[in-house]
């Protein structure tokens, strides 16, 4: 299970920053959604991500995290919002 802090994602910056520590992505990730999905893809394993404090992130990036969660799903990852 891999955490994310929504307080941490309220903007794109943010949101990549905390991606790029969490999910140990390569120096080369170039920190967008497109990205984001070429290094799920690569993945094997589909852990389960909670992303504690939603909100903050729903409200900082509305339209850019539905866009996050699609590449989530997309990928089979599993993910719960707290």
């Amino acid at each position: 299970m891999i955490v994310l802090d929504g307080r941490r994602m309220d903007d794109r910056d943010g949101l990549h920053g905390e991606l790029k520590r969490k999910l140990s992505l390569p120096e080369y990730y170039g920190e967008n959604l497109d990205a984001l999905n070429d290094c799920l893809g690569e993945r094997r394993e589909r852990e389960l991500i909670v992303i504690e404090h939603a909100g903050a992130l729903l409200e900082g990036c509305e339209d850019y995290a539905l866009g996050l969660l699609r590449v989530f799903a997309d990928n089979g990852v599993q993910v719960l919002l707290d």
